[in-house]
């Protein structure tokens, strides 16, 4: 699946063990790189090296990915390591280094498998119950007036096209006409409505982990520029004087340094619950919910389901929520830096 994402990661396999990858503006958050396209690079270059180097293993699939965000990554080109810490039947697990220059920016682990294998018994749970009806999340919306710029019953449409990860202007989110009325959980539906036929796969599904509204600004209501409750005030408005029609929205570096804080992703965890099908996937639910952001530190759960709201990963990060004013001080004359 020759994606756009995978076009702009433009992956070189240096060695049998050695990867190169460039980067995007679209990925920036100033001079350093949005967290979920460094995963994803680095779920990508795992997915590579299982079907090339290691494809005598028959585990085209990443069932666990574990990311260690050790240092912002810049707007630059990296090159990325993998050591085989184990080589198995069932499942293999691969070691992945992401380094610019001299510095080590993030270590990752993943376990590979075959998704399609079964390697024991099934068995339904009343997980999905529990989890997407408290609240119950809006009913599935109607995607072909959605993208006919039709009013939806339970979902308003909009984009963000702004300097702060780029790549969003691709992205068309549907929010709950309801809003966001339960703290600590949010639920979106993204895709890729006008982006020449993109489609998601599995190193997609591990940027959309990470493609998700600030928790720590909407719990605290600050209006900050990711904070889901503002956001979903402006698309309201939009959507009463053009039903159907996508809510335009745009953001700045300049804005974002006026914030009163900022997340910063320690780890990400994904588990992988099936392969997506080979032609890609449009549309993604995702509901995010945080148990408690006490003290600076935030736990995010975030859970991805596809238009059948089958379970597709789900995902765990780490986040310490700190003063704005660390991450945007810049020089007299310069941009501000990230």
């Amino acid at each position: 699946m020759a994606s756009i994402l995978h076009k702009q990661i433009n992956l070189k396999q240096t060695a049998s063990h050695t990867y190169t990858v460039g980067y995007h503006h679209d990925w920036t958050i100033g001079n350093t790189l949005h967290g979920g396209t460094v995963a994803a690079v680095i779920h990508h270059i795992a997915v590579t090296h299982l079907s090339t180097t290691l494809a005598a293993q028959n585990q085209p699939d990443i069932l666990t990915f574990h990311v260690e965000f050790l240092r912002a990554c810049e707007a630059r080109d990296s090159t990325v390591s993998v050591t085989d810490l184990k080589l198995g039947t069932g499942t293999s697990t691969l070691q992945l280094q992401l380094s610019q220059g001299n510095k080590v920016r993030a270590v990752a682990l993943a376990t590979s498998t075959d998704l399609t294998r079964p390697v024991g018994p099934s068995a339904r749970t009343a997980w999905a119950a529990l989890q997407l009806q408290h609240p119950p999340a809006p009913p599935t919306p109607d995607f072909a007036a959605v993208l006919a710029h039709r009013p939806d019953a339970h979902w308003l449409p909009t984009r963000i096209a702004g300097e702060i990860a780029p790549f969003t202007a691709r992205v068309l989110m549907l929010y709950p006409r309801e809003g966001f009325p339960v703290d600590g959980v949010c639920d979106t539906w993204c895709g890729f409505a006008d982006a020449g036929g993109e489609r998601m796969d599995a190193t997609y599904l591990a940027l959309m982990t990470d493609c998700i509204s600030s928790m720590s600004d909407t719990l605290l209501r600050n209006g900050g520029i990711f904070d889901a409750r503002r956001a979903f005030a402006d698309v309201r408005d939009w959507a009463a004087r053009n039903p159907g029609v996508p809510a335009e929205r745009t953001n700045s570096l300049a804005e974002a340094a006026r914030v009163s804080v900022f997340d910063i992703t320690l780890t990400l965890d994904i588990e992988f619950k099936r392969r997506v099908p080979p032609e890609g996937l449009q549309w993604v639910f995702t509901r995010i919910a945080t148990r408690m952001l006490d003290g600076g530190r935030m736990d995010l759960d975030i859970t991805l389901c596809d238009e059948k709201m089958e379970i597709l990963c789900l995902a765990r990060q780490v986040v310490l929520v700190l003063d704005a004013k660390r991450r945007f001080a810049q020089k007299p004359g310069s941009k501000p830096a990230l």
